[in-house]
């Protein structure tokens, strides 16, 4: 076989990168004309080849360089995570208002119901100091004291524990009873007193000064209240008939023993 002259070759070879060239302006996929520095098909959509529509490929890096081939950069999109970020800071920050708030109002409430509960406490006596001294309810006042205050002879002295009653002479039935209240008294003449009032719809209970801390003489002459620190005493006079001031004369007697 003979070989083919040179410009055989030559030939052929300018034949195809014709054809090549031609070819590189219709699109593979669907045949249409493709317009210089195109990517894309206009009519199918299809990629091109860098090559086919005029575009130099990257190139390529150099053996044993260590080099790789320059790729497009990523965009950095840092927009939409600074937003949530400050979105969830505005978050916890409302939170943490809240909870102070929460805080500061249990705080607040706490303090008010501390001194609601002191003012009681000291309306009522709760914070008294408790009685230490002896608690002989008829070793307060003897039988001559009670005669001498009221003018009258005592018979006999019955002793009942926290109630001392003085029975005068004659057929019996004139008492006079001192009842002890050795703890919690404060309270209790709180309560009596605005117990009566309620009742009564007016306060009748007629102080009296100079005698313990606190002194009342009851509606129509029937009896005294008196109280010295937690400590209360009623003198009855219901069943005696006697008269306030020797009341008065015990009442004082009985406060300077306390």
């Amino acid at each position: 076989m003979r070989p083919r002259p040179a410009v055989q070759y030559r030939a052929s070879a300018g034949c195809r990168e014709l054809a090549e060239e031609i070819m590189a302006n219709f699109c593979p996929s669907c045949g249409a004309a493709l317009g210089n520095a195109s990517r894309f098909c206009p009519a199918c959509g299809q990629a091109v080849a860098s090559a086919a529509a005029g575009v130099p490929a990257a190139p390529a890096a150099l053996p044993g360089s260590g080099a790789s081939p320059s790729a497009p950069a990523a965009p950095v999109s840092g927009g939409g995570s600074n937003a949530a970020v400050k979105i969830l800071f505005a978050i916890l920050g409302i939170i943490c208002l809240f909870a102070l708030v929460a805080a500061g109002s249990c705080f607040y409430i706490g303090y008010r119901v501390k001194q609601r509960a002191a003012a009681i406490s000291k309306t009522y006596g709760m914070d008294s100091a408790p009685y230490r001294g002896r608690k002989d309810a008829c070793g307060f006042v003897s039988k001559s004291d009670v005669s001498a205050a009221f003018g009258e002879p005592v018979q006999s002295v019955n002793d009942h524990g926290s109630t001392c009653e003085y029975v005068f002479a004659g057929d019996g039935s004139r008492r006079m009873a001192l009842q002890f209240t050795w703890e919690g008294g404060t309270m209790l003449m709180k309560l009596s007193h605005g117990a009566m009032k309620s009742v009564a719809g007016m306060d009748t209970f007629t102080p009296i000064s100079g005698i313990g801390d606190e002194a009342y003489l009851q509606p129509m002459g029937s009896g005294l209240m008196m109280r010295k620190g937690d400590v209360m005493v009623n003198i009855d006079l219901r069943a005696a008939g006697l008269n306030a001031e020797g009341a008065k004369t015990i009442a004082a007697k009985i406060a300077g023993g306390l």
